[in-house]
């Protein structure tokens, strides 16, 4: 019964984590890979598609931040795209220098 009980709480833990946001995404030019955005704290993360019998490859995410309404603005660049938070404007773009590390972001706009 003590196991049961040590359990529970990791498992609202994880059901948590799951359940940060929504989900959306844009692809990049060529429809081979497609950015992800969290659209609760505005990480992203790029996924791509290496042929009809793999699995598309998700790199990591960036680092999120404040709650806020995160969309991604769509562009023909494989590696970077820009981040919006649709409830003040701001903007910011995130780019990966190395697809095994998290995209790096810039600061956000000004209002």
């Amino acid at each position: 019964m003590k196991a049961i009980i040590a359990v529970v709480p990791l498992l609202f833990v994880a059901m948590a984590s799951a359940a940060d946001g929504q989900f959306s995404g844009v692809s990049t030019k060529g429809n081979l890979s497609v950015w992800r955005v969290n659209h609760g704290n505005g990480a992203v993360s790029l996924c791509s598609f290496e042929g009809h019998k793999n699995e598309p490859q998700c790199y990591p995410w960036s680092i999120g931040g404040t709650a806020g309404n995160y969309q991604i603005i769509g562009g023909d660049d494989v590696l970077s795209t820009w981040r919006i938070n649709a409830s003040n404007g701001t903007v910011s773009l995130c780019e990966y220098k190395d697809v095994t590390d998290p995209p790096i972001c810039t600061p956000w706009s000004a209002q």
